[in-house]
């Protein structure tokens, strides 16, 4: 069986973290596997540090359609003899894997946007609903929020198969690790550590937790905010700090690719999304390390996160809000532990690599013997 795993990304977001974790947990189908990418793309390295196969295209970058790299991915697919076309996006390769009658053709979808009221137009949703399933067979959504989307854009649910973001789990450090980490941010040992992973982009929320900030530290000064990520949203983000004049507390790292460290110092780990959220890898990571979260009642936040049980949620944009939520879990043993002994029980059973993997390749099995091919 052979498979192609074909991703725009230029950079690691979460499409591109979601396909390197199933890869390294699941070594069996590594020499099966080649992955298409944009030339230059920051995947690349990590790629070759697992030992899979991937085909650079020049085109496709950072974007689903690219009418030139068509052509160019017919002929890829057609050298590798694929199987399987699995797409994170990628209209292109869709394109291409239709063309070259590939037996098997997904379309993974990582992403939830509000549905605009022109997309519910019965001619819209209509041609949306043939052209993808012209294209792929069946639809992986990564979030039970995405899949809603789906069906409300035409999309058959029977043709669709949810399949949660899973992590590895975050490595845990030592006491005097996490104090060095500390020390390094200059964050004190006694004051309570409020995280946010994510890209630093007007969708994400930020703004939120910023505003929330303020309204903390006029109560108490004894906490400090973490910014882990980097994006266009910077400047207009570090001006909202300076607004607030609370810089002495918010601390922007831009962005880290070893997020263990400064996920083992997080006392809370929050999720402000109010644009685009399916299943949150930085919460999972969290609840690996038995983090409490927080997370707007937005996407696939509410999945995640059990309100009262692993952590919170609070209604998007409502930053008072978030500002109680987090000073409850900062001033409540009890609370803290009981939410910390839910997020690391979710993890176990629910949002771990595992679980996907065996998931994902038991979906890829299954439409392969349908079509005949040997999957050993």
């Amino acid at each position: 069986m052979k498979i192609i795993e074909a991703i725009s990304d230029m950079n690691i977001g979460g499409a591109g973290v979601l396909l390197l974790t199933r890869l390294e947990h699941s070594p069996e189908y590594l020499k099966q596997t080649t992955v298409l990418l944009p030339k230059g793309s920051k995947l690349c390295d990590r790629l070759e540090a697992l030992k899979v196969h991937y085909v650079e295209v020049d085109g496709n970058y950072d974007r689903s359609f690219d009418l030139k790299s068509v052509f160019k991915c017919i002929k890829l697919i057609r050298s590798v003899g694929a199987d399987i076309v699995n797409c994170h996006g990628c209209l292109s390769v869709r394109i291409a894997a239709f063309l070259t009658r590939v037996p098997v053709r997904l379309y993974t979808k990582h992403c939830v946007f509000p549905i605009k009221p022109w997309q519910k137009n019965f001619i819209y949703r209509y041609a949306y609903r043939t052209v993808q399933l012209l294209l792929s067979q069946r639809v992986i959504a990564v979030a039970y929020a995405a899949r809603d989307d789906l069906v409300s854009l035409g999309i058959p649910a029977d043709r669709i198969d949810v399949i949660i973001n899973g992590v590895g789990g975050v490595r845990r450090i030592s006491v005097a690790e996490r104090l060095a980490v500390r020390e390094m941010y200059g964050i004190p040992a006694d004051v309570t550590v409020v995280g946010i992973f994510a890209r630093l982009e007007e969708y994400k929320g930020h703004t939120d937790l910023l505003d929330a900030a303020a309204y903390i530290l006029r109560k108490s000064r004894r906490y400090r905010f973490l910014i882990v990520g980097d994006g266009s949203a910077r400047e207009a983000l570090t001006a909202r700090v300076s607004k607030l004049g609370i810089g002495k507390y918010v601390i922007f790292t831009r962005f880290i690719e070893d997020v263990a460290p400064l996920m083992n110092i997080v006392d809370i780990n929050v999720n402000c999304s109010w644009g685009t959220e399916t299943s949150s890898l930085a919460l999972s990571e969290g609840m690996s390390l038995g983090i409490p979260c927080i997370a707007s009642e937005y996407g696939g936040n509410t999945y995640m996160v059990k309100n009262g049980k692993n952590g919170f949620t609070y209604p998007v944009g409502d930053h008072v809000s978030l500002a109680r939520r987090i000073i409850l879990l900062s001033r409540s043993n009890r609370v803290r532990s009981k939410l910390s002994e839910g997020a690391r029980l979710r993890f176990e059973t629910e949002l771990n690599a595992e679980k996907m993997c065996r998931q994902t390749y038991d979906l890829y099995d299954d439409l392969a013997c349908r079509q005949g091919i040997d999957v050993n």
